[in-house]
This record gives structure tokens, sequence and C-alpha cells, in this order.
């Protein structure tokens, strides 16, 4: 039963279809960060066109 789970354990190890499944998980997950903190600087700069604009258009 032991050496079962030692072969196993071994063709487990040496085994490397499952890598790239995480590879490719981890690098869409990295994607998503970094779109999302380039969207919200984006965003945050966005606003602050949008509220100068109409402050100007309120004062005059």
């Amino acid at each position: 039963m032991k050496t079962q789970i030692v072969k196993m354990m071994s063709r487990f190890r040496r085994d490397e279809s499952g890598a790239t499944i995480v590879e490719y998980g981890v690098a869409l997950l990295i994607v998503i960060a970094i779109g999302t903190v380039t969207i919200g600087a984006i965003g945050g700069e966005v606003s602050s066109i949008f509220s100068s604009a109409l402050a100007m258009l309120q004062a005059s």
C-alpha cells in the first residue's frame, strides 16, 4: 500500500499538465489587477476634469 502511494506521488510530481492551468490563472489575475488599478486612476482624473468644467460653467 505504501509503495503505491509513493508511486502516485512520484507520478504527480512529474506531471506538469496542471501547472499550465495554474500559470494561466495567475496571469489572468495579474491582468485583472493591473486593469483595475489603471481604470481606477483614470476614472479619478476624468471625474476631476468634469468637476472643473462644471464649476467653470456654473461660474459664468
